[in-house]
Order: C-alpha cells, then sequence, then structure tokens
C-alpha cells in the first residue's frame, strides 16, 4: 500500500509539473508573407490558479495586450487577441518544453510561427472595468485633427452583464475600424479608455454642457479630442 501511495504522488507530481510547462516569456517570430514580425508572449497562473497571459507584436502599436481564450492542454496552447484585428493563435510545446510554434491566424488566413522560452513570465493583466454609470451609457462622436486631416471617432459604451463598462471605439474616417477597448475606467466625472491593440489611451472629463473634453494618447501624440452624444436617428 505504501509503495502504491509514493507512485500515486510521483504521478500527481509529475502531472502538476506537465501543467506548469506553458509558464514563461516567450519571444519569436511570426512568418509574414514576405517579412517577419517579432513577437512575444507571457504565460502564468493567476491567484486562483487559472492562466493569464498578455503579448506583444514588435514593431507594431499592439503592447501587452491580454489573451482571450486561452487554454493549455497538455502540449498544446491555443489563446486570441485583438492586434487590433482579432487573431486566433494554435501551438505546441516543444518535445524539451522550450519551444512553442504553430499557426496564428485571422481573417486574412493563416501563417506560422515559433517562439523560445526566455525567462520568467511578467503578465501586464489590465485592471478590471469600472461600473458604468448613466451619464457615460450611450454613442458618443468627436473628431481628431492632426496634420491638416481630421478623423471622425465614435466611442460606444455599454454595460455588461455585471453592470461594468465595456467599449469599442469606431475610426469612421477609415473604413469604420473597429478598435476594441482593453479597459474602461470611471472616476466621477473622469473617464479613461485604454486600447493596448493600438497603444492608445483616451482620458476626458465630463463637463456641465454635457461633453467629455480629453485628450488621445498614442505614442508621442497628444491629441485634442472632444466627444458629444450622438444624435439620435
Amino acid at each position: 500500500m505504501k509503495a502504491i501511495a509514493i507512485l500515486t504522488m510521483c504521478g500527481l507530481l509529475a502531472a502538476a509539473a506537465a501543467t506548469s510547462d506553458a509558464g514563461g516569456h516567450w519571444e519569436g517570430k511570426i512568418q509574414l508573407p514576405g517579412r517577419e514580425l517579432g513577437m512575444t508572449i507571457d504565460l502564468a497562473r493567476n491567484a486562483q490558479g487559472a492562466w493569464v497571459g498578455s503579448m506583444s507584436l514588435l514593431g507594431s502599436t499592439a503592447a501587452d495586450v491580454p489573451l482571450d481564450e486561452l487554454t493549455v492542454r497538455d502540449t498544446a496552447i491555443n489563446f486570441a487577441a485583438y492586434l487590433p484585428d482579432y487573431a486566433s493563435f494554435e501551438g505546441r510545446l516543444s518535445e524539451d518544453r522550450g519551444g512553442l510554434s504553430g499557426t496564428a491566424s485571422n481573417a486574412s488566413g493563416g501563417v506560422p510561427f515559433q517562439l523560445a522560452r526566455t525567462g520568467e513570465a511578467h503578465v501586464n493583466v489590465p485592471p478590471p472595468n469600472s461600473v458604468l454609470s448613466k451619464e457615460f451609457d450611450g454613442l458618443w462622436e468627436g473628431a481628431l485633427a492632426e496634420h491638416g486631416k481630421t478623423l471622425r471617432v465614435r466611442l460606444k459604451l455599454t454595460p455588461g452583464a455585471d453592470g461594468l463598462a465595456t467599449a469599442l471605439l469606431t475610426s469612421v474616417d477609415q473604413g469604420s475600424q473597429e478598435i476594441p477597448v482593453t479597459t474602461v475606467t470611471i472616476e466621477g466625472k473622469q473617464l479613461q479608455v485604454e486600447a493596448r491593440g493600438v497603444s492608445g489611451i483616451y482620458k476626458g472629463t465630463l463637463g456641465a454642457n454635457g461633453e467629455i473634453a480629453g485628450e488621445w494618447l498614442q505614442g508621442s501624440n497628444h491629441l485634442p479630442l472632444s466627444f458629444h452624444r450622438a444624435a439620435r436617428p
């Protein structure tokens, strides 16, 4: 009986070790047609034991984007992310557990990626969204002006099933490109919207006139951006 107990414990320890093989900081490349794109991901377990992760595409605006639909099953690691377009990744660990390779796919098709573990994980998990107040709930319209051009922007703020804010930015004059929002933070009259897929942050204040006055921060750009409520159809 004692020998059986020892063998069982060894099996449990081996299984636990196998499930932790995904953790760490991974660096590598996505093989795009005619060029390579640098990629990093960080994978770790949170305090509840669930897998969490974030990723960046080097040379792009996508930085510390939280991973969606992340699953780790034996050697299979699958996840998705808004970069800002939605992309899914299906990968497998190498036999020595030091490599991770597979296919990255979006609406345009699939391409291979290869990663190597280079150190400990540093997952940058975004803070939780704030409760959406009625003052901010709804569809807002604004415009960015840069280099003599005007780009119309829409911001849609809606409550989720839990009452927490969800948001979507749309660049109207760029083919109505949708930019998923990572985090919405509301403190009184202050609003902050972060979109990690484009490394953009909007900070604004709701005024007595019913408009949100603020600025859009992206890289070294700090551009004035005010939102007013969209006219009802």
